[in-house]
């Protein structure tokens, strides 16, 4: 009897060892629900949904402004009529001049940056060349020849401010005439009554934007230099001369 007990005990101990093996594994899967958070240096935080209602306001107020001011619309051609060019000057609470005639502008772009700009201004006029004296009357025409470089345009559309759509500020150099013997001016500059052809040059800084689908306003300011009937100096009486312009209208682009 004690030799069968002693064997016993020895064919034991193998089943017991690899007992014992088997569940070290499932003791050192089991963790409590805390463990990680106890470990030093990993910090946590809770992720804060914003309010939903809050932020689709947001989002229709942003494409309320992007749908009124075009920024995301890519054009290459731009139309622009400024119907409201008129001109009232008075002389001892007499009319001397009055002229009435629209802006009619196209505007191409050549690059992303860079356009040309063509513009029509045909006008009548009716002044009198003395006071008191008689009436006259005729037509004016000006015309302006120039190219645009949209420094800004890049930056604009990285931003999300515009697309390729003449909103930006610009440089430009322009070629303005005048003609017909009633008028005086060019699109920069002014001379004396009776000359049949006009023309000045100018440097220009302006902004161009855009306003709803039909609608631009224009504002530039610049240097001009007479050419014809003869050319001037830069400064006239050596004063600085500037020109300021600004137009506001109807607008069609593609």
């Amino acid at each position: 009897m004690p030799a069968l007990l002693s064997l016993s005990r020895r064919s034991l101990l193998p089943i017991t060892f690899g007992l014992l093996a088997l569940a070290r594994p499932a003791a050192a899967q089991i963790q409590p629900a805390d463990t990680a958070r106890s470990r030093p240096g990993i910090s946590y935080s809770e992720e804060t949904v914003p309010d939903s209602t809050g932020y689709a306001f947001e989002a229709g107020l942003g494409r309320r402004l992007r749908r009124l001011t075009r920024v995301q619309v890519e054009e290459r051609r731009l139309w622009k009529l400024d119907p409201f060019n008129f001109e009232l000057a008075q002389q001892g609470g007499q009319l001397r001049e009055f002229s009435y005639g629209p802006h009619l502008l196209y505007e191409h772009k050549l690059r992303t940056s860079w356009s040309v700009l063509l513009e029509l201004t045909p006008a009548v006029v009716r002044y009198r060349e003395r006071y008191n004296g008689p009436t006259f009357s005729g037509l004016d025409v000006q015309t302006q020849t120039a190219g645009r470089y949209y420094y800004n345009l890049r930056k604009r559309i990285r931003k999300g401010k515009s697309a390729s759509n003449f909103s930006a500020n610009y440089l430009s150099v322009a070629l303005g005439a005048g003609y017909g013997r009633h008028g005086y001016r060019t699109p920069f500059s002014e001379a004396e009554r009776g000359h049949a052809v006009r023309a000045s040059v100018a440097v220009l800084y302006g902004l161009q934007r855009r306003l709803g689908r039909y609608g631009f306003v224009d504002f530039n300011a610049g240097l001009p230099l007479p050419l014809l009937p003869a050319a001037g100096p830069l400064f006239p009486n050596n004063t600085l001369h500037i020109r300021l312009d600004l137009r506001v209208g109807l607008a069609l682009g593609r």
